[in-house]
Parts: structure tokens; C-alpha cells; sequence
């Protein structure tokens, strides 16, 4: 036997073992592929269903549609896709309304209907694409191919209506059929799979030197574990504990000892959040961020791929023909023979063959500069990437992240021999439509390979430096089996120490619980324009509302700044209701306030506070009934998410009689309130004189 022949026996798993690797696999990706058909079948039919039943003014209302627009120019962006450039009509409207559209949907684009058209049988040319950027003024949208002459002929004014996502699903679904095709895999593919044991994790001999000096001993413990044999690890990050700071220091290790890494995460500000903290630390030309420029944080376009390629000696011939292409489209525009117009786009095709190889060999040259290449989970399927090595892959906010998604790296760059996973699977989970498919989608690749290999591949940051001790000490029991510490600079810190805030006792207090129980403050089904929450019904409780807002108005009467309080709710419907008192009661307060400073005071769901921190939260719980029916407030990670976003000050407007019923998390939440917290039982008559007062 030769001494390949021994190496390539010693690497290959025994044939039992690629037995047992098939069947693991089969089962893993039937399961997945069904979950995820199930998932993109109830997205669509949401999306759909609301659509085709509403008027156009309807959907623009919920923020599904932009009405009132028309093409302002059409020209050539990066791997020659066709980007149409829309702005408002003028003879309707000047800017376009605020909305839930964002960079990254699926959007159609097409002649608006009329509020009694069927909305399948609109005459006329229809695109589809994906929205690049939005402002008051404008909307870039990035088109398929099969669309980019279509474009061309939409001349009256128009609608960018959203689609379901059915991009990503396809992404995800054609990666499980390649894991289920997958026979040779990796050591790392096997074990991620599950059929192979990793390295037992082993400190290296020479001890590290560290970038950053400042981290805490459990930081530490988690990057040099990052760096030792291990081929796996987990960095276990709950709110506060600085997971960003020891992803960065990880990611600066592995670059001094000259490897390549790809950096992924589940959405463009996971992706963003770790390039902002890295610029300044990597050579430009060593940090690349691959997708469109408009998604990215302003203060870091510069490592975008796309700007990189243009101002780049090898992006020079592909700009000269980009250039040609967006003059053809111009030509095509400004003549009315069609002969003419078909002459000219069958230019336009020879001009994108030769765009397209010119652009690969740039962009091949630009990448393989980079150290470090920073993606969406998404993005790391991107052709691109294909043929770019790397050797170590770092997924962050892994919990928020379905598993098929994580396989998207994974198989797309086998050659990488290490994975680093960071995130907490005590937050939010990733968003999933049916709730039966919660058991296999709602199962991570952090949860699963805990469960496979055990806590010894898992490291817990366990000082935070966030919350106040007090605020911090019931999460840090129920999620955390009580690791939890507070740093020194944190856990004796109130409103008080602020300097412009009155210090009295209610600024000194940490937590108020005001408790609702008795009926008097009962929840109601919001009208389904409100919003709807994953139950299908969203909740609102209007005198909570009104409990939120008095609140707000004591914090501010003892000095308290608009931009220290932050108002979570659970519920969509609650949020909307929140929303509007607030803004009004600002009006009214602070007349001279610019409309910037008064949407300092955020409020928003649990989900948009994800990552987020304020002096000051208030927390509408919104459910109280005789049932103890509490929804989905039994989901445990939502909750841990909402109680560990303030610093200073927290306050929980809630009936505790009806959450104690709920679950264990609630009722142990509410027995802690008992002990540790300020009780305060509201009047519903003074509340009423209250809000009789602001209306």
C-alpha cells in the first residue's frame, strides 16, 4: 500500500461508519425539507391571502405596499443584474410613506390596480426583484434577469407591493438536497452531523497574547479555546457579556496566525455589527464585505465588495463596459421603434456575457486578498464565493438562525476545518411561522451540537455588564442556572446616577412591578388592521396602554431623557396602541421637540428590541383573563430577551394573577417581583382621570 493510500484510509471513515453517516443524513434532511416546504407554503399563503382580499390603500396601510411611484432611471450593478431606480409620482405624492418594506424583500412592481381590480388579472408588464435601498425620495430594487427588459416598458405610475420570501427558502431546500447527496463528507462536516466526536479541546501550550486586554477571564477562556485543536466550539454570549468583543478578538487570533475566515450571520445588522467593530482593526484590503453597498452600514461601505471592485485597477475594464450597458439602456428609453429597441438590447446581452466574465476575474483578484470576508448566511452560497478557501467559519447569532441556513457555509466551503459558533439559546429563537413546525426548525445548530457533544465544546460568557444586579438576578436564575455576574461598573447602578435625573426613591428603585390583577384591567382581540401576532390574534390591553404612558410621564417629570426609555410589548397590537398615545402625548408635551428626539422614545415588539439596550424599559404584558390563557407568552426566550434590556430601571405592567398561571418562567417571575421588587397596585379611576386629561 503507498503512502497516499495509507493517508486516504486513515481520513475515509469505515464503510459502517458511511452507512450510519447516510442514514443520519437522509433522516436529518427529510425532516428539514419538509419543515421548510410547510414553512414557505404558509408564508406565501399569509402574504397571499392578505394581497389578493385587500385594496391597494389597505396594503399600503399595513405597510405591505408603496403606492404612487414611477421608474426613474434603470441601470447595471455588480455580476451585470439590472437595478431599477423608482420615485414618488409628483402628481400624487412628493415623498414616498413611511412603511415595513426594507432592503433585502421581495417585492413586485407593476401598474396600480384599482380598488376594485383583480389584482392576478392587471394588465400590463409585472417585475419582480429585491429591494436594494429606500429613502423618502427613493426605492432601488435589483431585478432577475427574465425581468430586465420587461422593466423597460413600465411607463405609468406604479406599486412595489411585498412578495413572500421564496429566495431564501429555495437557497435553504437546495442546500438539504445537497447535504442528502453528500458522500464524502468533511471531518468537520461529520462532525457537525454528528457522526464523528471533535477534538477534545485542549489549552495550548503557548499561552495567548492577547489585542484586547480589557477582556474578563471568561472571555478569554472562550477565545483560546476558539484557537485551540478543538474543531468545534460554541461561545455561549447572554445579554451584556460582550459575545461581539470576543468574536472580534477571535477573528484578530486567527488572522495573525494567517488564516482565512468567512464571517456569516443570519441578517445584514448581525453581519454589520461585528464589520463596524472590526474596522480600524484589519488592513482595508483585508476586509471584505460581500453584498450590495446599500445594505451596509454607512461607516463601513468601504470594505464592500462592490465599491472595492469599482475603484480597483482590475474593476476598470468592467466599469468601461458598465458604463456601455447603462447607455444602451438610455437609448432604448428615449426611441419608440421597436426594431430599434430589440436591436439594441440584443447589445445589451453580448455587452453583459462579456461584463460577467470580466467582472469574475476582478472579483476573483479582490477577494483572494481578503483575510477576513463578511456575508449573510444567505450570501455565502454566492458564486462569488465559489472557489475562495477559507479556513476557519464563524457563524454569529447562530440562535436566531435556522440550522438549514448554517449548512449554507458549511457545504459551500468544505474546505474549512474549523467551525466557531456564537450566540444564546435563551433569546430569541429563529422566526417560524407554524407552530408545529417549532420542534425540528425551532431546534438549532447551537441546541444540536450541545446535545451531540456536550457542554465541553461550549464556552458561557458569565459577566455581564449591562443590567443592574438586581434587574439581572431572576434571568440570571431561570435561564442560567445562576452564572450570571454583574461587573462592578454596572450592579449598584440606578436612574439616580445620572446626573440630570431627581434622585428620590423611585429613581434608586431597580424593578417595579404595577400589577394589574383584579379584571379591572382586562386584555381585548385587536381589529385585525393592527397586526397579528404567531397565536394568528394579536392582544392590546387599552388601559395597560394608558398605565404605560403615565409611567412615561413620571420618569420624564424627574428628569428623565427621552432617549433613556424604551417600551416593550409582546404584542403587535399593543406596540400600534402605544405607539400613536406616545407620539401624541410628545406633541402635546414637548411642542418644540424635533420630530428626531421625539422617536428617541422607541417603542417596539420583543423581536425589534433583540440586541438593544435602554436606562429605562417598560414592559406592557398585555394578557389578563380568568383563564390564565397567556399565548405565546410561555415562550421563555422571548421573555428573557424583554427583562434584560434595561440598564438602570424596570417596570412590568402585568397581571401577575393570569401570568403566574401561564408557565413556570412567569409564575417564578412574578413570585421573585414579590421579594425583590416594588409593588405597586394601580387605581383604575385615576387612571381614567388620566387619560381623560390627554384626550
Amino acid at each position: 500500500m503507498t503512502t497516499q493510500q495509507e493517508s486516504e484510509k486513515s481520513i475515509r471513515p469505515p464503510i459502517n461508519e458511511l452507512d450510519r453517516e447516510s442514514e443520519v443524513l437522509t433522516k436529518l434532511t427529510k425532516r428539514f425539507k419538509s419543515a421548510l416546504k410547510k414553512e414557505r407554503d404558509e408564508d406565501v399563503t399569509q402574504t397571499q391571502q392578505q394581497i389578493q382580499s385587500l385594496p391597494p390603500k389597505a396594503l399600503a396601510r399595513r405597510g405591505l405596499a408603496i403606492l404612487n411611484l414611477r421608474v426613474s432611471t434603470v441601470r447595471t450593478a455588480l455580476g451585470g443584474t439590472t437595478v431599477v431606480e423608482l420615485e414618488p409620482d409628483l402628481a400624487a405624492a412628493t415623498e414616498i410613506e413611511k412603511n415595513s418594506v426594507r432592503s433585502g424583500d421581495i417585492v413586485a412592481v407593476e401598474r396600480i390596480p384599482s380598488a376594485t381590480e383583480k389584482k392576478s388579472k392587471i394588465s400590463g408588464p409585472r417585475v419582480e426583484g429585491v429591494v436594494l435601498r429606500q429613502s423618502p425620495k427613493q426605492i432601488l430594487i435589483s431585478l432577475d434577469d427574465k425581468y430586465a427588459e420587461a422593466v423597460l416598458s413600465l411607463d405609468t405610475r406604479l406599486w412595489v407591493v411585498k412578495l413572500a420570501n421564496a429566495i431564501t427558502y429555495t437557497r435553504m431546500d437546495e442546500t438539504m438536497e445537497d447535504l442528502a447527496k453528500l458522500s464524502s463528507a468533511t471531518r468537520l462536516q461529520r462532525i457537525i452531523i454528528g457522526t464523528t466526536k471533535p477534538t477534545k479541546p485542549q489549552e495550548s501550550s503557548e499561552p495567548v497574547t492577547f489585542f484586547d486586554n480589557s477582556l474578563n477571564d471568561s472571555q478569554k477562556k472562550a477565545v483560546a479555546f476558539a484557537l485551540s485543536d478543538s474543531e468545534v466550539s460554541i461561545v455561549h454570549g447572554p445579554p451584556g457579556t460582550g459575545k461581539t468583543y470576543t468574536v472580534i478578538e477571535i477573528i484578530r487570533q486567527l488572522v495573525s496566525k494567517g488564516q482565512r475566515i468567512l464571517v456569516c450571520g443570519p441578517s445584514n445588522i448581525s453581519v454589520d455589527t461585528i464589520l463596524e467593530r472590526l474596522d480600524g482593526l484589519i488592513p482595508p484590503a483585508n476586509l471584505l464585505r460581500v453584498g450590495h453597498p446599500a445594505r451596509l452600514l454607512a461607516s463601513t461601505q468601504r470594505h464592500s465588495l462592490d465599491l472595492i471592485l469599482r475603484t480597483s485597477e482590475p474593476g476598470q475594464i468592467v466599469r468601461d463596459i458598465r458604463d456601455e450597458i447603462d447607455s444602451c439602456f438610455l437609448k432604448i428609453k428615449k426611441t419608440r421603434s421597436g426594431r430599434e429597441k430589440s436591436e439594441i438590447y440584443r447589445e445589451v446581452k453580448t455587452l453583459r456575457k462579456e461584463y460577467r466574465a470580466r467582472e469574475k476575474k476582478a472579483l476573483t483578484e479582490v477577494l483572494n486578498q481578503g483575510l477576513v470576508v463578511m456575508c449573510t448566511l444567505h450570501g455565502a452560497g454566492s458564486k462569488f464565493l465559489s472557489g475562495i478557501e477559507f479556513n476557519t467559519i464563524i457563524i454569529d447569532e447562530v440562535s436566531q438562525s435556522l440550522e438549514p441556513q448554517c449548512w449554507i457555509p458549511i457545504l459551500a466551503h468544505p474546505e474549512a476545518e474549523r467551525l466557531v459558533i456564537a450566540g444564546d439559546n435563551k433569546q430569541l429563537p429563529p422566526t417560524i411561522k407554524l407552530g408545529t413546525n417549532e420542534k425540528i426548525l425551532g431546534t438549532t445548530l447551537f441546541d444540536r451540537l450541545v446535545a451531540t457533544h456536550g457542554d465541553k465544546f461550549r464556552c458561557l460568557l458569565n459577566v455581564q455588564y449591562r443590567m443592574n444586579e438586581n434587574i439581572m438576578q431572576y434571568p440570571s436564575q431561570a435561564m442560567y442556572d445562576g452564572q450570571l455576574q454583574a461587573a462592578d461598573s454596572v450592579k449598584n447602578r440606578t436612574l439616580a446616577d445620572l446626573e440630570y435625573v431627581t434622585k428620590c426613591e423611585e429613581t434608586e428603585t431597580t424593578v417595579l412591578w404595577i400589577d394589574t390583577q383584579g379584571g379591572e384591567f382586562s386584555e381585548s382581540a385587536a381589529d385585525e388592521s393592527v397586526g397579528v401576532d404567531i397565536e394568528g390574534s394579536s392582544k392590546s390591553n387599552d388601559l395597560e396602554a394608558w398605565l404605560v404612558l403615565q409611567e412615561i410621564s413620571d420618569l420624564l417629570d424627574k428628569g428623565v431623557k427621552i432617549s433613556d426609555i424604551g417600551v416593550i410589548s409582546p404584542y403587535n397590537a399593543q406596540v400600534s396602541i402605544i405607539s400613536k398615545r406616545v407620539e401624541a402625548f410628545l406633541g402635546s408635551r414637548q411642542p418644540e421637540a424635533s420630530d428626531n428626539q421625539k422617536n428617541c422614545l422607541e417603542v417596539s415588539s420583543v423581536d425589534g428590541f433583540q440586541g438593544r439596550e435602554k436606562n429605562a424599559i417598560i414592559i406592557s404584558m398585555v394578557r389578563s383573563n380568568e383563564k390564565g390563557d397567556v399565548g405565546f407568552l410561555k415562550e421563555n426566550r422571548r421573555l428573557n430577551v424583554a427583562i434584560t434590556r434595561p440598564r438602570r430601571y424596570l417596570t412590568i405592567i402585568g397581571d401577575s394573577e393570569t401570568l403566574s398561571r401561564g408557565s413556570k418562567f412567569l409564575k417564578g417571575w412574578a413570585d421573585w417581583a414579590m421579594d425583590n421588587a416594588e409593588i405597586r397596585y394601580p387605581d383604575v379611576g385615576e387612571v381614567l382621570e388620566f387619560a381623560m386629561r390627554l384626550t
